[in-house]
C-alpha cells in the first residue's frame, strides 16, 4: 500500500514538473515571439468599391513593395545598406528608409487588390521588413541646417511631389514592439491611402519582451526629445503642409511628452502640427491633458481613440498606479486640469472619439488594437489623417457625458455613412482634376 503511495507522489511530482515546463514554455513563447504583422482587415471606405475612390489603384503595379521612412534612436548592428536596430537606446537619431512587402515572394497584384478590398480577417498575410537602409545620422542636438542628412530629407519632399497628399505622417507605435512590427503598423497606413501618405516610423527602444513593460515607459520619456527634434528637422527640411502625428498605446507617452516639448522649444515648428491622432494611448492621463495644453494650440486638431473596457491599459493603469488616457479617470485630475478639459473638448480641436464595442461588431469589449482589427475605426482614421475633415463630416455622432464632456462615436448605420463620404470624395476629386 505505501509503495502505491509513494509511486503516486513520484508521478504527481512527475506531472507537476511536465507541467512547470509547460507552463514555462508558453510564457517564454509568449514574451519572446513577435511575429510580423498581419496586413490589416480592409478599412470600409476600401470595401467592395476596392481602391477607387482614391484612384490610387495603377500605383499597386509595384505588387507587394511599401517603402516608408523611419528614424529612430535605436542603436545600430550591421551595414547601413541593411541595419538592424537593437533594443538598445542611442543618443543619435539615425534617419533611412524601411523596405517591406505583402505576403511571400511572388505574391501577385490580384492578391494584394483582393486582400485590400477584403473584411475578413481570416487568411491575412504578414506584413514582411526586407531592409532597413540607414541613409543619414543626426548626431545629438544637431542644428536644424546640418547637411549631412540633406538626402534624406530631400527624398521626403521629392515623395510628397509625386503625392497628392501633401503632409507627412509621423507614426509612433507601442511597447514591446520589434522593429518588423512597428514598420509593418506604420506600413498599412502608407498601402492603405493608396500609396499617397509619406510617412516616417519613429522607431523608439523597446526591450521586446512585456515582462519588462516599466523599462519601455522609462524609455518613451527618453525618447520623446528625439520625436520632438525629428519635427523640427521636418518643419525646416522639407515642404511639408502639415506635419501629422500618429501614436498607438506606449507612443502615446512619447508623442504626448515630445510635443510638448516641441510647443515649448520650437513654437514655429509646433505650428506646422496638423492632425495628431492617439489612438489607445497609454500614457498618464495627468501627464497627458497637461501636455495637451502646451501643444494643442498649435495642432489643427487632436484625436484621442479610446475603449474604456481596454484590458491592456486596465494591466498599465496598475503597473503603473495611475489611469491612462486611453482609459482616464477624471478623479486623477486636479479641479483646474479637469475643467480646463471639459471646456477644450471640441472647443479648441481637441476630439474624444468613444470606441463602443455595443455597436461595432468587429471590436472586442476589452480590445487595444482596434485601431487597426476595426474596419470602421481605421477607415475612419485614414480619412482623418488623409482628408483632414471634421467628426461630423466622417459621420460619426455627438454625445455629451453626464459631466458635460463631448465626445464622438459610432453610429449603427456607419457603413452607410461611410458609403455616402466615398461618393462626396470621389466626386470632389473628379471636379479637381477634370475627370
Amino acid at each position: 500500500m505505501f509503495g502505491w503511495f509513494n509511486r503516486g507522489r513520484k508521478w504527481l511530482r512527475r506531472g507537476g514538473v511536465a507541467l512547470g515546463l509547460v507552463i514555462a514554455g508558453v510564457t517564454a513563447f509568449f514574451v519572446y515571439y513577435h511575429p510580423p504583422m498581419r496586413l490589416m482587415p480592409a478599412p470600409l471606405i476600401f470595401q467592395d468599391s476596392g481602391l477607387d475612390f482614391t484612384d490610387r489603384a495603377p500605383d499597386l503595379v509595384d505588387g507587394s513593395q511599401i517603402e516608408i521612412f523611419y528614424a529612430t534612436n535605436r542603436l545600430p548592428v550591421g551595414p547601413r545598406d541593411n541595419r538592424i536596430y537593437s533594443v538598445v537606446p542611442d543618443f543619435r537619431l539615425h534617419l533611412g528608409t524601411a523596405h517591406l512587402r505583402i505576403g511571400a515572394e511572388g505574391t501577385t497584384l490580384a492578391q494584394i487588390y483582393e486582400w485590400s478590398t477584403r473584411a475578413g480577417s481570416d487568411d491575412r498575410p504578414f506584413v514582411y521588413l526586407d531592409r532597413m537602409q540607414e541613409t543619414a545620422l543626426l548626431p545629438e542636438g544637431a542644428d536644424p541646417a546640418e547637411p549631412e542628412s540633406d538626402a534624406w530629407f530631400a527624398e521626403i519632399d521629392a515623395a510628397l511631389a509625386q503625392s497628392r497628399v501633401k503632409d507627412v505622417l509621423v507614426y509612433v507605435h507601442g511597447a514591446n514592439t520589434t522593429v518588423e512590427r512597428a514598420a509593418g503598423q506604420a506600413s498599412q497606413i502608407a498601402h492603405f491611402s493608396g500609396r499617397s501618405a509619406v510617412v516616417v516610423l519613429f522607431a523608439w527602444p523597446t526591450a521586446e519582451n512585456f515582462l519588462r513593460y516599466p523599462r519601455d515607459i522609462r524609455n518613451a520619456f527618453g525618447a520623446a526629445p528625439h520625436l520632438a527634434e525629428l519635427i523640427a528637422h521636418l518643419a525646416a527640411r522639407t515642404q511639408a503642409e502639415k506635419i501629422n502625428v500618429m501614436t498607438y498605446s506606449a507612443g502615446g507617452t512619447v508623442g504626448s511628452d515630445g510635443l510638448a516639448e516641441l510647443a515649448h522649444g520650437n513654437p514655429e515648428a509646433a505650428a506646422r502640427l496638423g492632425e495628431v491622432y492617439h489612438a489607445a494611448p497609454d500614457a498618464d492621463f495627468a501627464g497627458f491633458v497637461d501636455d495637451l495644453a502646451v501643444y494643442g494650440p498649435y495642432a489643427q486638431r487632436v484625436t484621442t481613440a479610446a475603449n474604456l473596457g481596454d484590458s491592456a491599459l486596465r494591466l498599465a493603469a496598475a503597473v503603473n498606479r495611475g489611469s491612462r488616457a486611453g482609459r482616464p479617470d477624471l478623479r486623477d485630475l486636479s479641479p483646474e486640469a479637469a475643467q480646463w478639459l471639459l471646456g477644450a473638448a471640441g472647443s479648441l480641436g481637441m476630439e474624444f472619439l468613444h470606441i463602443s464595442p455595443d455597436t461595432m461588431v468587429e471590436t472586442s469589449a476589452t480590445s487595444h488594437t482596434f485601431w487597426y482589427d476595426d474596419p470602421w475605426v481605421s477607415s475612419d482614421l485614414l480619412v482623418t489623417l488623409l482628408f483632414h475633415l471634421t467628426p461630423a463630416e466622417r459621420g460619426l455622432v455627438r454625445q455629451v457625458s453626464p459631466s458635460g464632456a463631448e465626445y464622438w462615436e459610432f453610429p449603427a448605420d456607419f457603413p452607410d455613412q461611410v458609403k455616402a463620404l466615398r461618393d462626396r470624395l470621389v466626386a470632389a476629386f473628379r471636379a479637381g482634376t477634370g475627370g
